[in-house]
C-alpha cells in the first residue's frame, strides 16, 4: 500500500523524466568578435619591389598582399589608401592574402578588417605604409604625415590659452629634415604658423571662435616633400 509520501515521490520522478531527464537546456555560447589580424606584406615603411609589373607602359604592378589569420573570422575586408590621391581601394577575401594592382611610384597604406558573419562584428588591424617602386627610383618623399591632434572634428575651448598640434611621420630613408605647420579658416589653409620644426609637435596660440583647417608638410634632406591630409577642428 503506497503511502502519501510514495505518491508525492513518484509523481516528481515522472515530472523529472517527462521534463528531460534534467538535460542541458541552457542557450548556446555567444559567438566571439573576430581577434586582429596581423599584417604580413607589404612591410611596414617599406619599398615593396616584388610586385609582378602589369603593363606595356611598366606604370603598374600586381602585388600579393599578406597577414596572419584572426579568431573567429569568416571574412576579411583588404583597405588601400593611395596616400598622394586619398582614392580608397576596398578588397574582400576568404583567405589570408589578396592580390590589388597598383600604380608603382606610389605611396600607399593598408589595412585588414576581421569580420565575424554570424555576429557582423568587425576588427581592425594596424595601418601600415609602404612605397610600390617605380623604375630607377633612388630616394623616396617621406609619407604623408598621420594628424594626431586636435582629433578632426573635436572642439578647442578659447578658454585654453594654447593649443598643441601633434603628428607623426616616417620615411624609407630615414632623413626627415623638417615639418611646416599650415593653419587657416579656409580648405586648405594657406597659412604658414611655423617652418623648420624638427618635433612632431608645435604649441601655439587659440585663436578666436570659427572653424580652422591644418596639414603638415613634411620634408627630407633630399629637398623631397609631402603634404598630410587636412585636418578640420572648431574652437567656441
Amino acid at each position: 500500500m503506497y503511502t502519501k509520501h510514495s505518491i508525492l515521490y513518484i509523481l516528481c520522478a515522472l515530472l523529472f523524466i517527462r521534463c528531460g531527464g534534467g538535460g542541458d537546456d541552457s542557450p548556446p555560447p555567444t559567438p566571439l568578435p573576430p581577434t586582429v589580424a596581423q599584417l604580413v606584406f607589404p612591410l611596414e615603411n617599406s619599398e615593396c619591389t616584388e610586385g609582378v609589373i602589369t603593363d606595356a607602359n611598366n606604370s603598374t604592378s600586381t602585388i600579393t598582399f599578406e597577414w596572419q589569420p584572426s579568431e573567429n573570422t569568416d571574412t576579411y575586408r583588404l583597405t588601400i589608401r593611395n596616400l598622394n590621391t586619398n582614392a580608397t581601394e576596398t578588397l574582400t577575401s576568404e583567405t589570408t592574402f589578396r592580390d590589388a594592382t597598383l600604380n608603382r611610384g606610389v605611396p600607399y597604406s593598408w589595412y585588414i578588417t576581421s569580420i565575424n558573419a554570424e555576429t557582423l562584428a568587425e576588427t581592425q588591424s594596424a595601418v601600415w605604409k609602404f612605397y610600390n617602386a617605380g623604375e630607377g627610383r633612388t630616394t623616396y618623399p617621406p609619407f604623408p604625415a598621420d594628424l594626431n591632434e586636435p582629433i578632426s572634428g573635436s572642439t578647442v575651448y578659447t578658454t585654453n590659452a594654447n593649443i598643441t598640434f601633434t603628428w607623426s611621420a616616417s620615411d624609407i630613408d630615414n632623413d626627415i629634415s623638417s615639418y611646416e605647420l599650415f593653419l587657416g579658416d579656409s580648405n586648405p589653409p594657406s597659412t604658414s604658423i611655423a617652418n623648420s620644426i624638427i618635433n612632431t609637435n608645435y604649441t601655439y596660440a587659440t585663436p578666436g571662435a570659427g572653424t580652422y583647417f591644418w596639414f603638415v608638410k613634411t620634408t627630407d634632406a633630399e629637398g623631397n616633400v609631402s603634404n598630410s591630409q587636412v585636418s578640420q577642428f572648431k574652437v567656441e
